[in-house]
């Protein structure tokens, strides 16, 4: 480096850690002067990201991008909802960054802050970031998403078991009489209702991770009479079938049909709920397993 001069290698070895992005903090730390720094950013030699956080020509400001700089220009920030969502790999319809931050600062444009502070238990690190955990995140996008992108959202959350409802409603109790908690007791009242869609996708993620095997979706039994209807789940060996998203003491005449018919076959017939699978997994897959265990025929 030149006397006098900026050292811009020094700027680059910033930038190389920081996704291309460096703050006006460390531009001066390199010997750019403000007046040398606005000239930059008049020229259009380095672009804005957020306030004081800036990028060199030519660097596509997207979404991701921006995330970076919120945490540059806020120290001690931590990606939330939306934010957190898309560095978890959630596919979430919106371009918006949101960071959490207990402290007081100055409004960034682009920015949302959540003031709220984000317990070490909520937090993790993703691709050397802060963001909130999978469970927060889900929580954090139902309160700040529209309703049909929060609903859509909360389903998959629980399909692909990012959080569970008996979490979702601790946190919930916890942010009673803040602003936006009725709404989402609505939501999640309305996603806790579950179809069998959804159950028989949990369900096949619950069989999956317990590494329980052997069975099939969908799958058609018939006995001497024909066709008695598709099994939810089946696993044909132990003759045992999983019926989802089912009330058995409001279930219709034919469905009593069905299982008396099931159960004069051989069969054995267990039902679960929407709440069974997203409130009592892990006694959901044991019951199972005590199943199997007694069912399964013993090979010699």
């Amino acid at each position: 480096m030149n006397p006098g001069q900026p050292d811009r290698d020094r700027l680059d070895a910033y930038a190389a850690d920081q996704r291309g992005l460096f703050t006006r903090t460390q531009a001066l730390g390199c010997g750019y002067t403000n007046p040398r720094i606005r000239t930059k950013l008049q020229s259009g030699d380095w672009t804005a990201v957020v306030r004081d956080v800036f990028a060199d020509r030519g660097l596509p400001v997207t979404p991701r991008l921006r995330d970076v700089a919120a945490q540059l220009a806020l120290p001690g920030a931590v990606l939330a909802g939306p934010s957190a969502a898309r560095w978890h790999g959630w596919d979430v319809p919106s371009a918006e960054t949101f960071v959490a931050l207990q402290a007081r600062r100055p409004r960034l444009r682009h920015v949302h802050v959540v003031p709220q502070e984000v317990p070490e238990t909520d937090a993790c690190v993703v691709d050397g970031l802060r963001v909130t955990s999978p469970e927060r995140t889900v929580f954090d996008c139902a309160r700040l998403l529209p309703d049909g992108a929060a609903s859509a959202l909360l389903t998959t959350a629980l399909q692909e078991c990012w959080t569970t409802m008996p979490d979702l409603a601790t946190r919930i109790r916890d942010a009673t009489g803040r602003h936006g908690t009725p709404r989402l007791v609505r939501l999640i009242r309305v996603v806790a209702l579950g179809n069998r869609t959804s159950a028989q996708k949990l369900a096949g993620k619950l069989l999956q991770r317990a590494g329980i095997w052997g069975w099939s979706p969908h799958e058609p039994i018939s006995d001497r009479w024909g066709l008695i209807g598709l099994g939810d789940l089946v696993f044909p060996e132990a003759k045992l079938v999983i019926e989802l998203g089912i009330d058995e003491l409001e279930a219709p005449a034919p469905l009593r049909e069905r299982h008396t018919r099931l159960a004069a076959a051989g069969w054995t017939v267990v039902t679960y709920s929407w709440s069974d699978l997203t409130t009592r997994p892990s006694d959901l897959v044991a019951e199972l397993r005590q199943h199997l265990d007694r069912l399964t025929p013993v090979r010699w």
